[in-house]
């Protein structure tokens, strides 16, 4: 089953069952990339007469314990809750607020008795991740603020995001704050406590990233800052 987004790509339009095969990539010379965390992600460049911009190729997989079980099997309780359809459906209710996001390309669910597996197709943002960013140098104040403004936003409509982490926030050549990986993530009534957690959370994965390199420019005034904007 194709699930189509309501956007403006002519490519959404004409979605094939294959393009959510990386095989299918491979054989067209079409894969110009990947991303390895736990499992792959794959950089796609189509033809041009179907879309001049870079896909992302995304496989939905299980985290946790029950991993050990079923690596990328979910429960099957009607399309309208499967990964690939909630995350399609997210990703344009933000678009059309006006929120820093990826253009969704569709996805696909295939159903396999009680379970199905997913995967999603979106447009690739151009611009490295915060972790990035900071491996290799400082980031103003006023950046910073800035990261803090776009956050407060996405809160502000009620988005949650369930993995807010320095990854997950991209900045391209114009220092435009986006947001990226969906999954698990959705609209809730505004709230205080749910996006107090979503800092704290953010805010733990710079500490983190800060243990794991030797040069990591990250410090308290840092979060300061992103936090001074956030407040603004």
């Amino acid at each position: 089953m194709l699930i189509f987004p309501q956007n403006d790509l002519p490519s959404s339009r004409n979605i094939q069952a294959d393009w959510f095969d990386c095989n299918y990539w491979q054989q067209q010379n079409a894969i110009i990339g990947q991303s390895k965390g736990r499992h792959i992600t794959w950089f796609i460049q189509p033809p041009q007469e179907i879309d001049d911009s870079v896909w992302v190729l995304r496989h939905y997989y299980r985290g946790g314990l029950i991993a050990k079980l079923t690596r990328d099997q979910f429960v099957y309780s009607g399309m309208e809750q499967t990964r690939g359809f909630r995350e399609v459906s997210l990703l344009q209710t933000m678009l059309e607020m006006g929120l820093p996001v990826p253009k969704p390309i569709g996805a696909r669910v295939s159903r396999k008795g009680l379970f199905y597996t997913a995967d999603l197709l979106m447009e690739k943002i151009e611009g490295k991740d915060l972790v990035a960013k900071l491996k290799e140098g400082q980031l103003s104040e006023k950046l910073w603020n800035k990261i803090g403004k776009s956050i407060a936003n996405f809160h502000q409509n009620g988005i949650y995001h369930a993995d807010l982490n320095a990854h997950n926030i991209l900045l391209d050549e114009a220092e435009q704050c986006w947001l990226i990986d969906f999954d698990r993530c959705e609209q809730r009534a505004i709230h205080s406590a749910w996006q107090q957690q979503n800092l704290e959370r953010l805010k733990r994965s710079f500490v983190k990233e800060q243990g794991l390199h030797r040069q990591f420019y990250f410090d308290k005034n840092s979060w300061q800052c992103l936090l001074a904007g956030y407040q603004s």
